[in-house]
Parts: structure tokens; C-alpha cells; sequence
């Protein structure tokens, strides 16, 4: 594990851009943005590569805002997964189609052993908003899984916590874009970065504990007895 303070990314920057007295012809603030930018670039390369496993976190107790409705963290930005605590066990729900709300909402799903949501942005409120048919006898009984939305390094002291070559290609993508704006030639930069980028996505295929790609049902597993239930 390697953490880098954003003032140690800066300098990094620089010495792998070539720019390290060039009067600051390209501000400190450019490249924080530059920075900022790749972590982001960094943060959806390992997401998608791991089916978003790698960063997700428990979203805990969530804010009910209303019927069926939910409010997700302040940070979220990618659900991964919705279980319901129904019949003494948590059971996966299954994503519907927003267009379906009104029939979601039909007595008829209420006596459905199946939960479903759907996901809504809130543009008035800014915030993400879970709905979950049939509703949930209590907050608690929700587990949502979610990806949270990348770190944003603003003061020189912020601090980067990846594995040693995730940053570096962070370093080298902020590299290119000075580059870039010094009308030097990125390519010698752009090979390592893509060097560094097949280290990154075979650490990330190795770290990842299993291939099975689809989901499966959490329907025999007590979380609140710790045990399993019958099939």
C-alpha cells in the first residue's frame, strides 16, 4: 500500500512531465484537476473491472423519505445490490423497470415473496433515491450494497491510498495532459501509462475472489441468526 499526499502527486507530476521549472506555466490547480481527473479515470477502470466488488460498502441504515421510497448516502454513486430481510432470511430484490411503478404499487406485489426496485435521481433534491415494492416492514431491513463516488484530493495534505502502481498511473495520465497542454509529445508517456494500466488490471482480476458473474440468491442465509436456513 502506497499513500501519497496530493502536494507528493503534484511533484511527481511535474518531474514525469518534464515541467518541474517551467514558472509554473501550468498552475498547481491545473494539475490537481489533472490529478483529480485520473483518479476518477482510475476509479471507473477498476469498477468496471471488477463488477463494481473492489470499492462497494454497505450503505447501513438507510433515510426513509416516504412510501416505498428511500434515501441512498451522500457519497453514493453506483448501486451493486438490494436484499430484503423477508420471511427470517435476506433475499436478493430484483431490479424493475421505473416505468412499472404504477403497477408495482398494485396490492396484487404485495403478498409477493420477490422484492423489486428501481433507482431515481432526485435533480431538485440531488440525491439518489431507492424505491423498494413491496415495502419493507422496517429501515433495517435493507442491506443495500453501493460503490461510493471517488475521492476529490483539494488540499495539499489529502492523501491517495492505492497499491503502489495504481497511483503511478494517475501520475503519468496527469503527466500527458501537461504535456499535452505544453504541445510536447505524450506517446513515451501514454506507453507507460499503458504498461502500468495491464499491471493494474491483472492485480485487480487476481484480487478478485471469485468469476462467478452472475448473482446468487442470498435467500438460504440468516444474516440476523448467522446461519443457514432450509432450502
Amino acid at each position: 500500500m502506497a499513500i501519497k499526499t496530493l502536494s507528493q502527486l503534484r511533484t511527481l507530476v511535474r518531474q514525469k512531465a518534464d515541467i518541474e521549472n517551467d514558472g509554473n506555466h501550468i498552475t498547481d490547480a491545473e494539475i490537481d484537476s489533472y490529478i483529480n481527473a485520473g483518479v476518477e479515470a482510475l476509479y471507473s477502470l477498476l469498477t468496471d473491472g471488477t463488477d463494481g466488488t473492489l470499492f462497494s460498502k454497505n450503505a447501513g441504515v438507510l433515510h426513509k423519505l416516504g412510501t416505498n421510497t428511500y434515501q441512498l448516502p451522500s457519497d453514493f454513486g453506483q448501486l451493486v445490490s438490494v436484499d430484503i430481510f423477508t420471511g427470517g432470511t435476506y433475499v436478493r430484490s430484483t431490479q424493475a423497470d421505473p416505468q412499472d411503478q404504477a403497477q408495482l404499487s398494485q396490492k396484487v406485489y404485495q403478498g409477493s415473496a420477490y422484492t423489486r426496485h428501481f433507482l431515481k435521481w432526485n435533480i431538485e433534491q440531488g440525491r439518489g433515491e431507492l424505491w423498494i415494492y413491496p415495502e419493507p416492514s422496517a429501515t433495517v431491513d435493507v442491506a443495500a450494497q453501493y460503490i461510493p463516488e471517488p475521492p476529490v484530493l483539494s488540499l495539499d495534505t489529502d492523501t491517495l491510498k492505492f497499491p503502489t502502481f495504481w497511483y503511478q498511473w494517475v501520475v503519468y495520465d496527469a503527466a500527458i495532459s501537461c504535456s499535452i497542454k505544453e504541445e510536447s509529445d505524450p506517446s513515451a508517456l501514454m506507453s507507460e501509462r499503458e504498461r502500468i494500466e495491464r499491471r493494474v488490471r491483472d492485480h485487480i482480476r487476481s484480487m478478485t475472489p471469485t468469476r462467478v458473474k452472475t448473482i446468487r440468491q442470498a435467500s438460504r442465509w440468516s444474516v440476523r441468526s448467522g446461519r443457514f436456513g432450509g432450502a
